[in-house]
């Protein structure tokens, strides 16, 4: 993975991205929610290992803003019987 590059982390309902050249390695993340966010790992953004609402609570305090977090929800068309196609 590249340092440089967006990376993106998702969970069933929230997508954490991170901009790498953003961040000021002030460790605010690291020290708000350890169990999410490990640099000790190879992904070190783990959504699913706190509640949505902590996690968004967490990436809000980053102070550079090279955390971003969204709620994901699916929208589909609602499409008819296929017998009406």
């Amino acid at each position: 993975m590249s340092r440089d590059r967006l990376q993106v982390y998702e969970s069933g309902d929230l997508r954490v991205t991170f901009e790498p050249a953003v961040c000021q390695h002030s460790g605010v993340c690291l020290k708000t929610l350890p169990a999410v966010f490990d640099v000790k790992r190879a992904r070190w953004i783990d959504p699913e290992a706190a509640s949505s609402r902590a996690v968004i609570a967490a990436v809000a305090k980053c102070p550079s803003g090279a955390l971003q977090a969204q709620l994901v929800t699916s929208v589909h068309e609602v499409l008819p019987p296929l017998e009406d196609l």
